[in-house]
């Protein structure tokens, strides 16, 4: 039987798909294995959101050849699509597919691995990709699985290559989303997200995304709650306002990328919102949404990028009250505008402000974590960290995103505790759902 292993980068959308492909190429007679040293295929999903991304996906590539000479590898994802030549020139890749023809795998490995050559099937004529049609029955987490509602993405912001790599926004068949995540629920999977390039952007008819929302949460069996994986403030209307508010099953969390709290710099991403807007809808957010939990990215040292300005941001996200911060300094890329701009800020300055901000990110981090100390909160219990004298210690997320240990006799993985937060980052039990 042949075997095959998958290494994934980058970003929820890739976790699905590497998942996908993996149910695709097991129901069709392959043996999945984890240890890429071993195994007959490799796959290789890649990212292409920043330059580190794309060394790392080259150095993996290298590193399972030299590890394992008789192996095919086959090399897909955004890195794949954006410089799927130079994918094809290093020794052991034999298919380099992109971000299109996923769920047309086993054919085409089937077709060209047998053959000694490298195949490039990589298509970049165009954006106007159809939305492939996979799906997935289990998830390589046995309490949260993420499903794929949407691919692709119109925004164009001036330092993002994805629009190019994903191609137009489309939107997968609201029949097929709710299909599947009555299956998981079925199955046990206590948490189901949300996950897309733009999800935002999804539709069907006269249907958004907030309505599918709303259909999501009336599946039976009501076994398991929900997190939206991201949304841009222009998408946030009335309608999830109320249906955060009332329904609990909708976690409170929140992320909303912010990029740049100077209205200079947005303007330069061709970030299309008003930074008053924006903290108007955050104070309303925290407001209105009990335990509401908001974070959000942050580029800086962006291209004309002044001290102003990145000074900007930090009070920014001081106000918004963000409660955690994924901070990434500016990366290069090809073939967007933000590559040609005048006023490229040496790296020695983008790592200092990024050190800066991470500590600001800290703070916001702490101090929400120690408002929330006290509050009766639900933690989703992942996984088994150690056991001691017949005690063992868990982890897991709470509906607030909190990031907290709780301890007992009993076997508490894929389970629902109830408990108060503690000083500790730990939770003590009140009850076990």
């Amino acid at each position: 039987m042949t075997s095959f292993s998958i290494t994934t980068f980058g970003c929820k959308v890739n976790a699905y798909e590497s998942e996908a492909i993996r149910e695709e190429l097991e129901s069709s007679g392959y043996k999945y294995v984890q240890d890429s040293s071993t195994a007959d295929i490799n796959i290789i999903n890649t990212c292409a959101v920043t330059l580190v991304a794309e060394k790392k996906a080259r150095e993996k590539i290298r590193s399972i050849y030299k590890s394992n000479p008789s192996t095919s590898i086959v090399v897909l994802g955004c890195y794949a699509q954006l410089h799927s030549d130079d994918i094809s020139s290093i020794e052991g890749v034999k298919l380099v597919l992109g971000t299109k023809d996923r769920n047309n795998i086993v054919n085409l490995i089937k077709e060209t691995l047998p053959k000694d050559e490298t195949a490039n099937i990589v298509d970049k004529s165009s954006r106007l990709f159809d939305y492939e049609d996979i799906s997935i029955s289990s998830f390589k987490s046995d309490v949260r699985a993420f499903t794929k509602i949407q691919d692709g993405c119109d925004n164009f912001c001036s330092y993002c290559i994805i629009p190019l790599t994903r191609g137009k926004s489309r939107s997968r068949s609201e029949k097929d989303i709710l299909e599947e995540i009555k299956n998981l629920a079925l199955k046990g999977y206590k948490e189901i997200v949300l996950t897309g390039i733009d999800i935002g952007s999804w539709e069907e008819n006269d249907k958004r995304l907030d309505d599918l929302v709303e259909d999501i949460l009336n599946i039976e069996p009501k076994t398991f709650r929900l997190r939206i994986s991201s949304l841009e403030m222009s998408q946030i209307n009335e309608h999830y306002i109320q249906l955060y508010k009332t329904n609990p099953r909708l976690v409170p969390h929140i992320h909303i990328p912010l990029q740049a709290g100077s209205a200079h710099v947005l303007e330069m991403m061709n970030r299309k919102y008003d930074l008053n807007e924006f903290l108007k809808m955050c104070n309303r957010l925290n407001r209105e949404i009990d335990g509401l939990a908001l974070s959000t990215d942050v580029i800086v040292g962006f291209p004309q990028e002044s001290e102003e300005d990145f000074n900007s941001t930090c009070e920014f996200v001081k106000k918004a009250k963000f409660m955690r911060l994924h901070v990434f300094p500016y990366s290069r890329r090809p073939f967007t505008k933000a590559d040609k701009m005048k006023g490229q800020l040496s790296n020695a300055v983008k790592k200092e402000r990024a050190r800066k901000l991470i500590s600001i990110g800290d703070k916001l981090a702490e101090d929400y974590f120690l408002s929330q100390v006290g509050q009766i909160k639900h933690l989703l219990v992942e996984e088994k960290l150690f056991e001691d004298n017949g005690i063992s210690c868990y982890r897991g997320y709470t509906e607030n995103y909190l990031d907290l240990k709780v301890s007992s006799t009993l076997d508490l993985v894929g389970k629902v505790v109830k408990g108060k937060v503690r000083k500790d980052h730990s939770l003590e039990i009140i009850s076990i759902e």
